[in-house]
């Protein structure tokens, strides 16, 4: 966890870097939409901050992943349900649906693996704070995966557990965000040759670009470090994505592009675009 405490520790000093000037006018965030996972963030990374309580929020996801060596194409549509349960906890329900095609004669399709999550906003920010917020995270893999398309990420269970750290930071006529989560992810350990454990982080900022903070940019990422077992979810990789999002108080549409560095022998680095469009019932 090492790396959670050094990202903990660069948040910190930004945020005392950076004036906080309260003005009469507020200034807000318009919204803060699910990412990938279902949890509240941006496109992959996972903020402290969580849904209002008793707020819905359903996701329709698309990830589309481009390689030439190997050659081959990985779509999954993940769709997500998420709950505000207090106003400082919620939770995640996400399945998912994958399309794998290594060549024209080599398609495979099928469902994936289940993942309930659990996220405890153990520290709020408090407000003009430059100290950020803290969570817990908490997930729950369930092997609901076709395992006969090998579709599936996990053969008996999995799990995750991890913290997300952030701020959202006022200055002048400003607002940012700056957001980073660290899990470890643990699988199938009763099994030898099925067993896997490794380390993922991420860390990003968002920023408004538009005079109504409707419009924003997002800047991350993302790494995954220490899998040994290759799944449709992929190995070992480091990654820059970049995003926009258009946000109001109950649409949100996220796009953005993964430019990914593969660490395992036999695959070449690859691209990967993101859609996210989520609606607050």
């Amino acid at each position: 966890m090492r790396y959670v405490l050094l990202l903990q520790i660069i948040i910190t000093l930004i945020a005392l870097l950076l004036p906080s000037t309260v003005h009469t006018e507020e200034l807000e965030i318009v919204n803060r939409p699910v990412n990938t996972s279902g949890m509240t963030g941006l496109l992959v990374t996972t903020s402290p901050f969580t849904l209002p309580p008793k707020t819905v929020e359903l996701g329709i996801m698309a990830l589309t992943e481009n390689s030439l060596v190997p050659n081959y194409t990985s779509t999954a549509y993940p769709v997500t349900v998420s709950m505000g349960i207090s106003h400082t906890s919620e939770i995640a329900l996400k399945g998912s649906f994958h399309y794998v095609n290594v060549d024209p004669d080599k398609i495979s399709r099928g469902m994936g693996d289940t993942e309930l999550s659990y996220k405890w906003n153990v520290r709020p920010q408090t407000e003009f704070s430059a100290i950020p917020g803290i969570a817990l995270i908490l997930t729950g893999v369930f092997p609901t995966g076709d395992k006969t398309a090998a579709m599936n990420s996990i053969s008996r269970w999995g799990g995750r557990v991890g913290i997300s750290l952030g701020s959202e930071l006022i200055w002048e006529d400003h607002i940012i965000g700056l957001f980073a989560d660290g899990q470890v992810a643990v699988q199938d350990t009763s099994d030898k040759e099925l067993r896997d454990s490794y380390a993922q982080v991420n860390a990003g900022i968002l920023f408004p670009i538009s005079k109504y903070r409707n419009l924003q940019m997002i800047i991350e990422y993302n790494q995954r470090k220490g899998k040994d077992i290759v799944t449709v979810d992929g190995g070992d990789f480091s990654a820059v994505t970049y995003g926009l999002r258009l946000v109001s108080e109950r649409f949100n549409f996220t796009f953005g592009t993964q430019f990914m560095h593969k660490a395992q022998e036999g695959y070449g680095n690859s691209n990967r675009i993101i859609g996210i469009i989520s609606i607050k019932l």
